[in-house]
């Protein structure tokens, strides 16, 4: 049954790949987004002479933000950084920064997403450049700003002007904040350096309040709270999923229909058959389906315990004989092969090339310890001649192709949807997420990919059970690249429906072909013949045997390729049956079914043995590290900086 367990142990292999990816997942968004042990440090190394923030507040609790900074640096630094938070549902939109230097020169900058503090991170700065004392760096920033609705109420507009996460002095700072409709009375609320502030100008009718000339210490900022009159604050309508619904939703739908109208099958009706059923050769003739040839059609792969069941095979036909001392097993010739497939009569000669007549027997025998890390080159030559005989015969033509097209679509849907989203930020910024939505498409396409193969050759419990795993680990995966994308790039509708869209299409895609009739048929006869050998009663059994005393001989390379050789071998444990005529050996007068497993597995690991190739090299890694920054103290919004 080892092609039975290496399915199996495929299918086990991509659903823990599954779990292990989905708990990477959520270490990677819950642990790693959890900043309570982040510890920021005061940066002497520079200064903010003067920044000027402008925050004007829109009716969908919308804002636009400019922050005009100019650091002065007091040693050698490459740069600053900016922290944007959207730790609490924040998002940007449409950020542009500025940057110049003191003596006017343009100065490179980047963008990333630190999540560990959920953070836009904005560095600005050169590697190859350093700034001295008394440099002076200019920078403005501009983003729409997209906040929830506030804790407290959905009438209140709450900001941090200037963030509570600037690790150096702010000498002189400015603020001023402008409402779409004049506030409550009395209800603006300034705190600078964390205390209640009372020296504000209110201009425009009490609709814009501006505070200025005031000193901030290090993790110190300035929140302006304000309640809107009631029904003056309205829900944002966004029409920035409308690309993920309409193009998703049309996939999926896509995906849907060629499953429905296109993916369906003739069914399949076992035959019963005592025997393995014929076939047509390529010169015309009937004969019985090799059992490599079987163990091809089953499951759509070769392997290379297909191919060793040819060793059984000719020798339940008489064509050889296994030989078995306490020392050594030998396989001799007893008669060449005819009316046979060129891939069978190549490997059959193989065995013996170059082997001579014994002097005193006149058989010509080879030893399976000559042959060993020798002949694993024949079984693989065998199995790509299987492989080409077959290749084009299952599907119809242009499933095949319809499958991985189809696939390949929902990957570049998923790419670009999750990429393309991140410029909603800001053009450039770039994130990760668009590369990690297609690790969950690959997994569950493989994983759809070896159930379908495998899908007649599993008992109707593996079926179930693997088809349950299947559809369990497609809901991980979904959840896993919900979790993968910030919030500050989706919400979490849009991501639902990503998530949902990607992982349906995606687990019917393997199931898009369409077998061959005679394909079915061939199922047909398969799937009978292996039902008999697992479902045979003893008594009929028992017939068969007084017919034919070697028949569960010519049966077991079969069952072997089909995966139930155990069972085979259990439904004769309690028959008397002959040893089989083709075995000689030590233990011959206590002969039993498994001694010839014992054989059987020998003759398997000689033929495949491949020895290791030998080879050295090294191994070198390094290191790094990672720092955060941003937070806020009540409000939203704020941030933070330094320097690097």
């Amino acid at each position: 049954m080892k092609s039975e367990k290496k399915a199996s142990a495929a299918v086990g292999f991509i659903f823990s790949a599954a779990v292990i990816f989905f708990v990477a997942i959520i270490l990677f968004s819950v642990v790693l987004d959890d900043d309570s042990s982040r510890t920021a440090e005061y940066d002497p190394y520079i200064s903010i002479s003067d920044m000027r923030v402008d925050i004007a507040w829109q009716k969908d609790r919308t804002c636009n933000v400019t922050q005009d900074i100019e650091v002065e640096f007091n040693t050698v630094r490459h740069g600053i950084y900016v922290d944007i938070p959207v730790n609490s549902g924040e998002q940007i939109r449409n950020l542009d920064v500025d940057t110049t230097d003191s003596d006017g020169f343009d100065v490179e900058y980047e963008l990333s997403y630190e999540s560990r503090n959920r953070i836009v991170r904005i560095k600005v700065g050169e590697e190859s450049r350093t700034y001295s004392r008394g440099d002076k760096l200019f920078c403005t920033v501009k983003y729409n700003y997209l906040t929830p609705v506030h804790p407290d109420g959905k009438n209140y507009l709450d900001i941090n002007a200037i963030g509570y996460g600037w690790t150096c002095q702010i000498k002189n700072a400015a603020v001023t904040v402008t409402y779409p409709y004049a506030p409550e009375a009395n209800s603006i609320s300034v705190w600078v350096n964390g205390d209640e502030y009372s020296d504000t100008v209110m201009q425009d009718g009490g609709r814009t309040v501006t505070v200025s000339g005031i000193s901030l210490t290090p993790f110190h900022g300035v929140r302006v709270k304000a309640e809107m009159p009631n029904g003056i604050l309205i829900s944002r309508k966004s029409f920035e999923g409308v690309w993920t619904v309409v193009v998703g939703g049309a996939l999926l739908a896509v995906v849907i229909l060629l499953m429905i109208f296109l993916g369906k099958d003739k069914p399949v009706t076992p035959v019963i058959n005592f025997y393995p059923p014929y076939i047509t050769t390529s010169k015309g003739t009937r004969r019985r389906m090799l059992p490599v040839q079987m163990g091809k059609i089953i499951d759509g792969k070769c392997s290379a315990n297909d191919v060793t069941s040819l060793i059984f095979y000719w020798a339940s036909e008489g064509y050889i004989r296994i030989d078995d001392t306490d020392s050594e097993t030998y396989l001799v010739k007893l008669k060449d092969i005819n009316e046979v497939t060129h891939y069978e009569k190549e490997m059959f000669d193989a065995l013996f090339k170059g082997k001579k007549p014994s002097k005193n027997t006149g058989e010509i025998k080879v030893s399976l310890s000559s042959l060993s890390g020798k002949f694993a080159k024949h079984i693989t030559e065998v199995r790509a001649d299987v492989n080409a005989e077959y290749r084009g015969t299952y599907y119809r033509g242009g499933y095949s192709f319809l499958s991985i097209a189809a696939v390949l679509c929902v990957g570049l849907f998923a790419f670009f949807n999750a990429l393309l989203s991140t410029f909603r930020v800001a053009f450039g910024f770039f994130n990760i997420i668009g590369a990690v939505t297609l690790i969950p498409i690959a997994l569950a396409y493989a994983f759809g990919r070896v159930i379908n193969s495998y899908y007649h050759k599993f008992t109707d419990t593996k079926r179930k059970v693997f088809l349950v795993l299947f559809f369990g680990s497609v809901i991980l995966l979904s959840i896993a690249v919900m979790l993968s994308i910030p919030t500050s790039v989706m919400d979490w509708l849009e991501k639902s429906i990503f998530g949902v869209c990607i992982g349906v299409s995606s687990a019917l895609c393997p199931f898009l072909t369409r077998r061959t009739d005679e394909y079915t048929d061939s199922l047909n006869e398969i799937l009978g013949f292996r039902n008999f050998i697992r479902d045979a009663e003893k008594e009929k059994l028992e017939v068969l045997l007084k017919d034919d005393p070697q028949y569960y001989y010519g049966i077991l390379p079969y069952a072997n390729v089909l995966g139930v050789s155990d069972i085979w071998e259990n439904k004769f444990k309690d028959l008397q049956i002959e040893p089989p005529t083709y075995y000689r050996g030590s233990r011959a007068s206590v002969f039993d079914i498994y001694v010839l497993s014992r054989v059987s597995h020998s003759i398997g690991n000689s033929l495949t043995y491949t020895p290791p190739k030998a080879n050295s090299g090294s191994f070198s890694g390094g290191g790094g590290h990672s720092h955060g920054g941003g937070g806020s103290f009540g409000g939203f919004g704020g941030g933070g900086g330094g320097s690097w």
